[in-house]
């Protein structure tokens, strides 16, 4: 009899919840269904591209363990799998333990008192006292009275965590009695328990992270290690993140090690397990300070830098295979999982902050970091040096932020210099380079910051190429040296006082060009057929075009607030039909966490930067026939029509006319565009709160007047109204790209693709079936009486302390959804 078993999504996407999740359900769900498993699926998030599977059994509601054990009961569930739907799922996983009892089903890979160690910092810091291990000072604390008397014994400053939190877990610090008696009140209402950790801070140690996999003999691999460059005191995800490890010795590596294996040993990991250690500067000692037994950032973030088959390999374990015999994709030496990979390349994780576009937006904000998080997602670079990752992954994060603009940092009084220092905010790294470049020495940025002095060198080495750069400009050597460190063509020109085109020129007339590294897991010790490539300036290309008839798809980048995760999903679902039309597909993007970096989804990927420069340089290599790009990214689709290339646009709408007036309600006639006529699908409501579709209204788009259409890409596209529009009413309104979070939406309320639907129009491919279905438009038999699309924006006053309404038609990070 096939096993049932049921995967916890992660609902609404969020802070320190980008699509990572998604994408190792994705491929879960591909080594499950392969075992002859029977996979279920529990999620209210319509940007989910793991829901988006025809071969799952998808249960659209409410994430509670009440609704969880109902699924369980009526469907004969096995098996839960937790470790790929973050911090909600492990919670639920618990709960449902809880009541179920021994008659609920296995939890997959995961002991009790490993779920129970992740939710509670007391109960975790008990049982790494019996293995004496060191852990953080922690009080356990009910009211804020107790919560007082444990910062008075503890002494400031302290963090205060809840237990079992509603949403994502925070990490707020109180450096006094006044800072304390807010957070305690907001971190015991967080708490389902009512209960909260209270920790003696450790402000000012290196923050560390080790994955490791161990199976049921006890056999454990280590698979990677990350730094982040600030200190405890920053939250992780809004540090820049480094692997490998950078400033640690050995001995003090192979510690964290042996401790690591330790834990999982002691819980009885059968999978993954991440373990995060604070790391005393002054004398290498070192706290345990948190385990993550799932699929995070920081597991993605490893995945992607070493080319480990970390997926496949976890749910094998999880299973009970032997580290030895985990099935893995044949493109991989035999033993790969038994292997600890080797990386000959540094990968930098850079945090994406938008203060600027709430400013933009009329929100008042605080630039400053602490324990809480602050940024929305990521980028990725990634090099031979950690000057070349730093450079990459500056240009992808904020290529087009002003607020990160060199210049602005030298408006700076010397004062705001030192306040920025002690307090950083998110253009952290230009101040850095700010600070040396007005003469701070090393000792005094490390003393200042916290951070280790290593990389103040680092900085010093790239501020100093800058200068040789500029003052000696058209030197050839000089250019090869600033491209091997990772300058770009466009600050090359700017230093030089010339312009991007030129300095390209030259470059390619002087033969530096860049050559194609690939991510190995043995370093290139064992034959691998690898599909992943990175770009730097040496000699030997390990990169050659992929075929005859390749198309190049281009990524949306960083998480960013609007249409993140829907974005991902959409670009996702294009590059999985370009595929399945016959086409080989070559993926460019620069967020390691983004759905398109799916292995299934795509022939090849390259982690870059979005600039047109290292788009050309990958065309170059790969020649494709034809190049995909999200609408909005316009200079760039000029830029490469112009150069002669055929480009598919995808029609995207991200910044939207406003929605915050309440009760103000927009009429949106949803629109499929063949190239030629216009379809209409759906009529819907749309609010500040949320989207809402009635299908009993639908009669009404039967005789409506057919509005013009000023755009000529295939695509999905919304005309916008007033009011209800009547039949025979001249339409009076405005026609848009449907917004990729709509877009998203209409394909999980409808059970139709029309992603994939809207690729075989671009491709003049379309089949019988969809001209069919678009013939029968609006008699279109929909699934469900009422689908409800709702923003979500709670999470905006715990990590930036917003307290005014925010217009969610541009700002909300996260959507769910519900069906009738």
């Amino acid at each position: 009899m096939a096993e049932k078993i049921l995967l916890i999504g992660g609902s609404a996407n969020g802070f320190g919840r980008e699509t990572e999740s998604d994408s190792a359900s994705y491929q879960m769900v591909s080594a499950l269904l392969k075992r002859g498993c029977e996979v279920f699926l529990i999620d209210d998030n319509p940007d989910s591209f793991t829901a988006s599977r025809t071969d799952v059994h998808v249960e659209v509601l409410d994430l509670n363990a009440e609704n969880l054990v109902k699924v369980i009961i009526a469907n004969g569930i096995t098996g839960i799998v937790p470790t790929v739907g973050g911090t909600t799922a492990i919670r639920l996983a618990f709960e449902v333990q809880q009541i179920l009892g021994d008659q609920g089903p296995k939890v997959y890979g995961l002991s009790t008192p490993v779920l129970k160690a992740t939710q509670n910092t007391k109960y975790l810091q008990e049982r790494l006292q019996q293995w004496h291990l060191p852990a953080v000072q922690t009080r356990l604390a009910s009211t804020p009275g107790e919560v007082f008397d444990a910062a008075r014994e503890l002494e400031f400053p302290v963090v205060v965590r809840s237990i079992a939190p509603q949403g994502q877990a925070l990490r707020m610090q109180a450096e006094d009695a006044e800072e304390l008696d807010q957070i305690a009140e907001d971190a015991l209402a967080r708490s389902l328990t009512h209960q909260v950790n209270v920790d003696k801070s450790i402000r000012g140690y290196k923050e560390i992270a080790l994955i490791v996999m161990r199976d049921f003999r006890d056999t454990n691999v280590l698979i990677g290690g990350i730094e982040d460059m600030d200190p405890v005191g920053i939250h992780s995800a809004d540090s820049i993140a480094i692997t490998p490890i950078q400033t640690l010795a050995d001995p003090v590596v192979q510690t964290l090690r042996h401790t690591a294996f330790k834990i999982a040993r002691g819980f009885d990991i059968k999978g993954l397990l991440q373990v995060r250690f604070a790391v005393n500067p002054e004398d290498d000692s070192y706290v345990v300070t948190r385990l993550v037994p799932y699929y995070d950032r920081k597991v993605s973030l490893i995945e992607g830098a070493t080319g480990y088959p970390m997926v496949p390999v976890m749910t094998g374990l999880m299973l009970g295979d032997r580290l030895e015999k985990v099935h893995i994709p044949s493109s991989y030496a035999e033993h790969t999982a038994m292997l600890e990979p080797t990386m000959d390349h540094v990968v930098m994780r850079f945090p994406v902050f938008t203060f600027g576009e709430l400013e933009l937006g009329g929100i008042e904000t605080n630039r400053r970091l602490d324990t809480i998080q602050k940024s929305v997602g990521a980028t990725i670079g990634v090099g031979r040096s950690l000057e070349e990752a730093l450079e990459k992954a500056l240009r992808a994060a904020h290529f087009s932020n002003r607020i990160f603009s060199p210049d602005l940092m030298g408006e700076l009084t010397d004062s705001q210099v030192i306040a920025q220092l002690i307090h950083p905010q998110d253009n952290r790294i230009l101040l850095l380079l700010e600070a040396i470049r007005r003469g701070y020495t090393v000792d005094e940025l490390a003393e200042l910051t916290h951070i280790d002095a290593f990389f103040f060198y680092k900085l010093q080495k790239i501020m100093q190429l800058e200068i040789d750069v500029q003052e000696h400009p058209w030197d050839i050597e000089l250019m090869k040296k600033a491209k091997y460190y990772g300058l770009s063509d466009g600050l090359i020109a700017k230093l030089w006082s010339s312009v991007y085109d030129s300095v390209r020129r030259y470059r390619w007339d002087n033969n530096v060009l860049p050559t194609y590294k690939a991510f190995e897991p043995s370093a290139g010790e064992f034959q691998e057929s690898v599909s992943q490539f990175y770009s730097t300036f040496e000699t030997e290309n390990e990169s050659e075009r992929l075929g005859q008839n390749t198309v190049l798809i281009i990524g949306t980048g960083a998480f960013r607030l609007g249409d993140g995760a829907a974005a991902s999903y959409v670009m996702a679902m294009v590059s999985d039909e370009y595929k399945r039309q016959g086409y080989e597909t070559v993926l460019m993007n620069n967020n390691p966490h983004d759905l398109t970096f799916i292995p299934q989804l795509s022939d090849k990927q390259y982690f870059e930067p979005l600039e047109i420069s290292d788009i050309m340089n990958v065309v170059e290599v790969e020649q494709p026939t034809r190049i995909v790009v999200p609408g909005n990214r316009i200079k760039l689709i000029n830029s490469l029509k112009a150069a002669g290339l055929k480009v598919d646009v995808i029609a995207r709408e991200k910044y939207l006319e406003s929605t915050l007036t309440d009760p103000k309600e927009e009429i949106l006639i949803n629109y499929f565009f063949d190239g030629a006529e216009l379809h209409p699908i759906v009529l819907s409501h749309q609010t500040n709160r949320q989207v809402n579709i009635e299908t009993a209204e639908q009669v009404v788009l039967r005789d409506l007047d057919v509005p013009e259409m000023p755009f000529a890409e295939p695509g999905l596209y919304q005309f916008v109204v007033p009011k209800m529009p009547a039949p025979g009413m001249k339409l009076q309104g405005e026609m848009r790209p449907m917004p990729f979070t709509h877009v998203a939406f209409l394909d999980k309320i409808s059970h139709v693709d029309w992603l994939r639907i809207l690729v075989r129009f671009i491709l003049n491919t379309s089949t019988p079936d969809d001209e069919a279905l678009l013939d029968r438009l609006p008699e279109f038999d929909w699934p469900y009486e009422r689908a409800v699309l709702h923003y979500q924006d709670a999470e905006f006053k715990e990590h930036m302390n917003i307290q005014v309404p925010l217009d969610n038609g541009q700002f909300a990070m996260g959507v769910t959804y519900e069906v009738e």
